[in-house]
């Protein structure tokens, strides 16, 4: 009997071979996301995920352009804007650098994300009062770009109160870019939209000759700079009617009602 039992011990030790020859367990891998989250984003990087982080950006208020998947400077701003907004779990305001890392990241994709205070942040400018001191015609912008030439001057008038100033026509596409002529126009352009930049939209007309044609005009200058010496960088956005937006080719809700508003529609 004990031959038997050995035995039986002997071939159990064949067929199930010792825990220690055993191979080891592989380390577990780091969650994808959890890596992604932990790449530092800065200034210049490039990429998916710099689409992913303007995308957010723009649809928390923070970035007003076009995604472009590179990190330049008006993302690092958008960045350390939508950073002085937050706070951590402990309720402390988190570093505000302008580069995102693990806890912006987290933050920037999460519920609790804040979004910008837009009746905070936009200084909006004088609003018309009594009778307007000049009306606009409403003409298609296929024609108005027939009648424009790129680096020449026009006069604008702000329909909401009535001051001039002059601007450079940079360029043409879905709808015109244009910069302040001199820095004494830059102050004009300032007072009519509450003396800061920003991103809010006036009825203005423009003179283009002997004709006064409605349009619309967003306050914040954007891209290259072309005139030198103005106190602008950048361009502003300038609609008329039937003019497009870079983004889908689609038409402005709100540059079409203040192209109506200088119109007297």
């Amino acid at each position: 009997m004990r031959k038997i039992i050995l035995w039986a011990l002997f071939c159990a030790m064949l067929l199930c071979p010792s825990a220690s020859l055993a191979e080891p367990s592989p380390t577990p891998a780091v969650p994808e996301q959890e890596a992604q989250n932990s790449e530092l984003i800065t200034y210049r990087s490039t990429g998916e995920r710099v689409v992913r982080i303007q995308l957010r950006l723009r649809e928390l208020g923070y970035f007003n352009y076009k995604p472009t998947g590179s990190f330049q400077n008006m993302s690092v701003q958008a960045a350390i804007d939508f950073q002085q907004m937050q706070v951590d779990a402990n309720g402390q305001p988190i570093m505000a650098d302008g580069s995102i890392g693990a806890q912006s990241m987290d933050i920037l994709f999460s519920h609790t994300a804040k979004r910008v205070d837009i009746v905070a942040s936009i200084p909006f400018g004088p609003q018309l009062t009594g009778t307007p001191s000049i009306v606009g015609s409403v003409v298609s912008w296929n024609e108005v770009k027939g009648l424009l030439s790129e680096g020449s001057q026009y006069t604008f008038t702000d329909f909401n109160t009535g001051s001039t100033f002059a601007m450079t026509l940079v360029s043409v596409d879905a709808h015109a870019e244009m910069e302040c002529a001199t820095a004494l126009d830059t102050q004009t352009f300032l007072t009519c939209f509450g003396g800061a930049f920003n991103y809010s939209k006036r009825p203005v007309v423009m003179h283009v000759g002997d004709r006064l044609i409605a349009a619309s005009m967003q306050g914040q200058p954007h891209g290259q700079d072309t005139v030198p010496a103005n106190d602008m960088s950048g361009n502003v956005c300038v609609y008329f009617s039937e003019s497009l937006s870079h983004v889908g080719a689609l038409p402005d809700v709100e540059h079409m009602n203040q192209v109506r508003k200088a119109a007297g529609q």
